[in-house]
């Protein structure tokens, strides 16, 4: 799957100003970003490790 197929299947949420709240993505999609992401944090003073640590665990208490 190419990254235009993808884009095509991203929905986005907007509050009543017309600006981006949430993502909506397809479910496998989803369960593809939860396989390929880091179990831990390998360093704690690492910002982006600490964001997709986040990020998982969003779309973990989303399911």
């Amino acid at each position: 799957m190419n990254i235009d197929t993808l884009k095509d299947k991203i929905r986005y949420l907007t509050n009543e100003e017309e600006k981006k709240t949430d993502v909506l993505i397809p479910l496998a999609m989803g369960e593809n970003i939860l396989q390929n992401l880091p179990l831990e944090i390998e360093e704690e003073n690492d910002h982006k490790t600490q964001l997709i640590a986040d990020f998982k665990q969003s779309l973990l208490d989303a399911a």
